[in-house]
């Protein structure tokens, strides 16, 4: 008879033990992630997964997001706006997330971010520069710098650091990319100028092109009399090495300044010697100053699991991911544990949404916060091509390319 009193004590212990146990775990903080891992942008796409994989695991090696372990559903958009919306629906009525992120282009970001918007909730492009990507809602944000911040950044680079005031651009017609980014680096150009035409030559082409020599015939036979003194390059990752090595080749030696597009290995796999010396801005380098401790840790890992240090867009995809949690990590923090549970998964995600418009965000990639229209007010990072290298160059905090009373809205 005692030996099956103990037995039935024993079985209600452990009974007991199990609800606790049960009651104690905390429910994980489930985010979606919409990334291109086939399809035309796979190869931003796949080192997104990347690195979005080591953010995920370095939060819950230290516990998760207060305590609350971190989910993130990772689903192929395949490089198609439909696929995108179709998986954001997925994610909300299926997965039930609090938030999303995915894209590395406008129409990618914004097709999903639509989805997430009717259900009131958070989501963050995480490789589209365009700067209208976050008027499409109140919940939609951006992980890079905008275009528009950029040609003011490269403008004000150029002109006031690098002192020069008269340049040549190519302008890719064929792209809303390389046009907008044209258009705004003149008009920020003349502000920081003071010149009614800094830019005299303005060379038009079209993606893909091949043969620039006409382009570069004009500007070599007109550079000296215009005062040309650096060419401005705002274009996608396979023309800016090409113009380069057919404008050397011309005996053209001009400096060269590329913006973020040309951020890829081919700059240098096809632009040999000629872009030697080229410097370029863009969204990160694991050098640059005032990295926080979990970017880099985020390197170091990144480095250890793949041979490789990550690349600045691929880094975004940390970067969305980074943003999404720090908010979650402010609510809780802000309500409490027991304050964030009691919470329906609508308050929660319109909590997150004002998070992300209040914090100054301390895990990402540098520190930064963000508008009220969505855009994160961001440095901008330089590289320069060394020895065949891409190499950290110069860090531009915000606030020395937005002078108070510039005005830096996109243009419609």
């Amino acid at each position: 008879m005692k030996k099956r009193r103990k037995l039935y004590c024993l079985v209600v212990a452990l009974l007991l033990g199990l609800g606790f146990g049960a009651a104690q775990a905390k429910e994980a903080v489930r985010i979606g992630a919409i990334v291109e891992l086939t399809g035309e942008a796979a190869e931003m796409g796949i080192e997104n997964q990347y690195t979005i994989d080591v953010a995920e695991e370095l939060i819950n090696a230290q516990g998760g997001i207060e305590g609350y372990p971190l989910e993130v559903v990772v689903v192929d958009g395949g490089s198609d706006p439909a696929v995108f919306a179709t998986k954001a629906h997925r994610l909300i009525d299926n997965k039930k997330v609090l938030a999303g992120i995915g894209g590395n282009d406008i129409s990618f970001a914004t097709a999903a971010g639509e989805v997430f918007a009717k259900v009131k909730a958070p989501y963050a492009d995480i490789g589209g520069t365009t700067p209208t990507i976050p008027l499409i809602s109140d919940f939609m944000f951006m992980a890079p710098g905008p275009d528009n911040d950029q040609g003011r950044a490269v403008a004000q680079y150029v002109t006031q650091d690098l002192g020069y005031d008269t340049f040549a651009i190519f302008k890719d017609v064929a792209s809303s990319y390389g046009t907008k980014l044209t258009e705004y680096f003149i008009h920020f150009a003349k502000q920081f100028t003071g010149k009614d035409n800094p830019v005299p030559m303005v060379l038009s082409y079209q993606t893909g092109d091949n043969d620039y020599s006409a382009q570069l015939t004009k500007l070599k036979v007109k550079a000296d009399k215009l005062g040309i003194q650096a060419i401005i390059l705002p274009t996608w990752p396979q023309d800016a090495p090409n113009i380069a090595r057919q404008a050397r080749n011309l005996g053209i030696d001009l400096p060269l300044i590329g913006t973020d597009g040309v951020d890829t290995s081919a700059l240098i796999d096809v632009g040999g010697e000629a872009v030697e010396g080229m410097i370029f801005s863009t969204h990160f380098h694991p050098d640059q100053p005032n990295l926080s401790d979990m970017a880099q840790k985020f390197v170091e890992t990144y480095k250890e699991k793949h041979d490789d240090v990550p690349g600045a867009f691929g880094t975004m995809g940390y970067e969305a991911l980074m943003v999404m949690a720090e908010s979650v990590a402010h609510v809780i923090q802000s309500t409490g544990s027991d304050g964030w549970d009691k919470m329906g998964l609508d308050e929660k995600r319109l909590a997150v949404r004002d998070a992300l418009l209040d914090l100054k965000f301390q895990w990402t990639t540098q520190s930064f916060s963000y508008t009220q229209e969505g855009w994160p007010k961001k440095g901008q990072i330089w590289k320069a091509v060394e020895n065949g290298e891409r190499v950290f160059h110069h860090f531009q905090p915000h606030e020395s390319f937005t002078p108070a009373g510039m005005d830096t809205l996109p243009f419609k």
